[in-house]
């Protein structure tokens, strides 16, 4: 039975094609496979046609296929043309409530005689034997029913050829998406039926043409918790690796976002991964070092000794101004002193310390800090022949400007994600890594509302160029649900910041909801009391096989609530094995290591956030608004439902 059908396919087809006179007989032979083949649909090009451009159009389950017939593989000045009449016909391409990403479109060019069939990211090369087979091996990507629909729209000067035979018995089920779509209002409400690693990974129509927008330098793009910074960055990573030969290098502060984010991008680009590199910023420094032959000693434990040695001395004085602590005073050495690389006590003296301004430390006091809490642990550190993090980011900016990237070692697109978290040499670090051009193509990612370490800087102190427009703030939330963003806006994580460049920003209080409904609990609890009160409440909300994140004060919780949840009978593992595959694990894990992620549902154990800062002194105001920031960044990592339980001692 399934001979006969597929030869009376094999004749439907040769049939069709046969009235396609401008085609020639081999173009004719090799089409006929694909239209044979069930669940495609072929949209052959009105009359003849140049070099570059494409015959035809398949459209099947595994995705969008532009088909150029060459006598010779393309050389690299034919990749642009290639790409640019392969899209253009797709700008228009829609079906009812959603438009295709052009950007998606695979390119085919089918050469004659016999040729390996290889593929490089931007195109695959086949020979006509290969060319169904080149197609149909890929990930599925769409549903019978709408593939049909996205053919049925039409693409312009191009006709539809379809065989109107039965084909298979699978029900028309329109819910199901690709996920490289943009949708609008309507086609939200089916994606979020898909599991949440698809969704997240979709493009709105408000957000497709910052994908398709053109830097010619440094771009920033900022925005609110959940507005889709991240997912249009990893398009526009795509984007330019289907044009480009060259590698790309996506890395952030947190260091559990690359491997998470790498998954997304392969959905997009996959044979553009091995051209690209998912990295943490320290990771990739000390790989970076080590290469080099640049000699570092990263030792946490000395770095701890030289710490607790220095404060032997200063801490009865330290710990009475403003009654701050030792963390306090870790981060003045790490996010302020080192993380600018101050050279001297005299531009300590003459630093802002943005977001630590409330702790006033005039003259006097900074000579104190440096002298006595500074340099006693660097002299530790020395001592032992250790560096800190800190130490390798500048060694290894002044090991880039002594010595660039060579050209096997060069990255010509960098993209930064959470960038609002990098010191100043981190910044500098990543510029160098770009190039450190007025055209290095760097794209800068990020969010002043969910800063969650104080110390920061803006991307011109760090020597980044933002001209001519080269700057976007998104504005709509595409993540969480109704209840849930309420519930965020209500936070008094500070009414204004600035857009990463001393501009003014949007908070996510101003941010326009898409998503209806959602559900927030928020409950007041002892420690005691919350280590039942999360089983339960995991177990109440009947989230069965949905994302779902536990996210905990300090990493002091972590083990004990993998334990509680385990015992519990749930599935658990620490947030920080997190690779966006483990959706039905619990995640475990601290704000800081959840920051960039999603999930279906959070249950949240933190303090109970400041709910007044202008009673507060300066100081307090700045650990408060700290605070209130972590907590909303924590909140806003749910699209569905938030579980908050505030702890009471």
């Amino acid at each position: 039975m399934a001979n006969i059908r597929r030869e009376r396919r094999l004749r439907a087809a040769e049939q069709a094609l046969a009235e396609q006179a401008h085609l020639s007989s081999p173009e004719r032979r090799v089409l006929t496979g694909i239209l044979a083949t069930e669940g495609w649909h072929l949209l052959t090009r009105h009359r003849a046609y140049r070099p570059t451009h494409p015959t035809a159009f398949a459209i099947g389950p595994t995705g969008v296929f532009a088909i150029v017939f060459a006598a010779t593989a393309p050389d690299a000045t034919e990749f642009g043309p290639l790409r640019k009449h392969a899209e253009e016909p797709l700008a228009r391409l829609a079906a009812d409530d959603f438009r295709f990403v052009p950007h998606m479109v695979e390119i085919v060019v089918v050469l004659p005689g016999r040729v390996r069939a290889e593929s490089d990211g931007r195109l695959h090369l086949v020979d006509e034997a290969g060319f169904v087979e080149t197609l149909i091996r890929h990930e599925r990507r769409f549903k019978p029913a709408r593939a049909a629909q996205l053919a049925a729209a039409g693409i312009d000067d191009f006709t539809r050829l379809h065989l109107d035979l039965p084909t298979t018995d699978e029900p028309t089920d329109l819910a199901g998406l690709f996920t490289e779509t943009d949708l609008n209002d309507a086609e939200r409400t089916a994606a979020l039926a898909r599991p949440f690693s698809d969704w997240m990974t979709f493009l709105d129509p408000a957000q497709l043409s910052l994908v398709h927008t053109n830097f010619t330098g440094p771009a920033r793009i900022s925005g609110p918790a959940g507005t889709g910074k991240s997912v249009v960055a990893l398009h526009r990573m795509a984007h330019w690796a289907k044009r480009n030969p060259g590698r790309l290098l996506f890395t952030t502060f947190v260091k559990t976002l690359p491997t998470y984010h790498e998954r997304g991008f392969a959905r997009l680009a996959p044979r553009a991964v091995d051209r690209a590199e998912f990295t943490g910023l320290h990771a990739w420094t000390v790989k970076f070092l080590s290469n080099r032959e640049v000699s570092s000693n990263l030792d946490e434990k000395a770095i701890d000794a030289a710490r607790a040695d220095a404060w032997i001395g200063v801490r009865d004085t330290l710990e009475r101004v403003n009654d701050t602590d030792f963390g306090y005073w870790r981060d003045e050495i790490d996010r302020v002193i080192k993380g600018r690389g101050l050279p001297n006590v005299e531009a300590y003296k003459r630093v802002r310390r943005r977001g630590r301004d409330g702790t006033s430390l005039n003259s006097n006091r900074r000579q104190f800090v440096w002298e006595r809490w500074y340099e006693p642990y660097q002299r530790g550190l020395e001592a032992r022949g250790a560096h800190d993090f800190n130490d390798l980011i500048s060694l290894a900016i002044a090991e880039l400007r002594a010595r660039p990237l060579t050209d096997a070692e060069r990255f010509d697109l960098v993209v930064v994600d959470e960038v609002q978290d990098f010191t100043l040499c981190q910044l500098q670090l990543v510029y160098e890594i770009a190039g450190a051009r007025a055209n290095s193509l760097i794209l800068l990612v990020g969010d002043g509302q969910q800063e969650v370490y104080a110390g920061g800087c803006t991307l011109s102190e760090a020597g980044i160029p933002l001209v001519g427009g080269r700057g976007r703030v998104l504005r709509t939330n595409y993540r969480n649900r109704a209840a849930i963003l309420d519930y965020a806006r209500r936070i008094e994580a500070s009414d204004t910041v600035d857009d990463l460049d001393g501009g003014t920003g949007v908070v996510l209080r101003d941010s326009d909801t898409t998503l209806p409904d959602g559900k927030v609990v928020e409950e007041r609890l002892t420690r005691h009391r919350a280590e039942s009160a999360v089983p339960q409440a995991i177990r109440a909300a009947n989230l069965t096989d949905a994302d779902i994140a536990v996210i905990v004060p300090s990493h002091t919780y972590i083990n004990r609530y993998l334990n509680i949840l385990r015992r519990a009978g749930f599935p658990a593992i620490p947030l920080e094995h997190y690779d966006g595959t483990q959706t039905t694990d619990i995640k475990v894990g601290t704000i800081r290591r959840a920051k960039g992620m999603d999930f279906t549902a959070v249950f949240l154990l933190t303090k109970h956030p400041p709910t007044n800062l202008t009673d507060l002194s300066p100081a307090a105001r700045d650990q408060a608004e700290l605070q209130a920031r972590q907590h909303l960044v924590a909140a806003s990592r749910a699209r569905d439902h938030l579980w908050v339980g505030l702890l009471t001692d």
